[in-house]
């Protein structure tokens, strides 16, 4: 089969047209990538095909040839939005030299994480929309400069969507913080570079998007060095 998207669709890869696109690409064993093959008739592997779909994710199981010969069935996630661009955004915010960071109750991780504002960008949606969106709707203020600092994948291993960082010069917005229902936000850290490199330090500051995010402000003089 042509690794030109799957276009002919053997038997079995027929769910690779409800996908994105460059979700879609077969690979080549052959040339040392892992190859998206028809499920072999093995009992041991599970089934493959689309799992779950909801509006923000698609869960996906394929077989898989790898360069060994070895043939196993990971699942990967595919952000609902990554047909048009990145899945989301992650935005550090700067009011008056103070970054801003806010506390959130993840439900994945069940605890509170100290995060930049961050979210998913809706279809259509530019990514600098996306980031002055999520800067009003986590953090009450409203962005007056958005630069873009860089793209991250977050986990190349599962997760198929790719997230751009974004450098944002903010004010306290007149609506104030008004957090959003479907969130559990806490308490918001206005923390100079110094603070912000403790929590760093310290383990407080953990999530992967918040840490790529300040490794491109550093690299692009945003932020300095430790």
């Amino acid at each position: 089969m042509s690794n030109d998207a799957a276009q002919d669709y053997t038997p079995g890869l027929e769910y690779l047209r409800e996908l994105p696109e460059r979700a879609r690409y077969l690979g080549d064993a052959s040339k040392g990538e892992a190859q998206i093959v028809a499920r072999p008739d093995d009992p041991g592997l599970g089934g493959t095909g689309i799992l779950i779909r909801d509006d923000f994710h698609t869960v996906v199981r394929d077989a898989v040839l790898y360069p060994s010969g070895a043939v196993k069935t990971p699942m990967r996630i595919i952000g609902a939005t990554s047909a048009d661009g990145p899945g989301g955004v992650t935005v550090l915010a700067s009011l008056d030299g103070r970054i801003q960071l806010r506390w959130m109750f993840r439900h994945a991780t069940r605890r509170w994480e100290l995060e930049a504002a961050r979210g998913r960008r809706e279809t259509g949606e530019s990514p600098e929309q996306a980031a002055r969106k999520e800067t009003e709707e986590e953090l009450g203020m409203r962005a007056t400069t958005v630069e873009r600092l860089g793209g991250v994948a977050s986990e190349t291993s599962l997760l198929a969507s790719e997230v751009e960082n974004f450098w944002a010069e903010v004010v306290c917005d007149d609506k104030g913080d008004d957090p959003e229902p479907g969130e559990a936000m806490g308490e918001i850290e206005s923390l100079t570079p110094a603070e912000l490199w403790d929590r760093v330090r310290e383990g407080v500051v953990r999530d992967a998007h918040t840490l790529t995010a300040i490794l491109h402000a550093v690299a692009r003089g945003k932020l300095p060095a430790p």
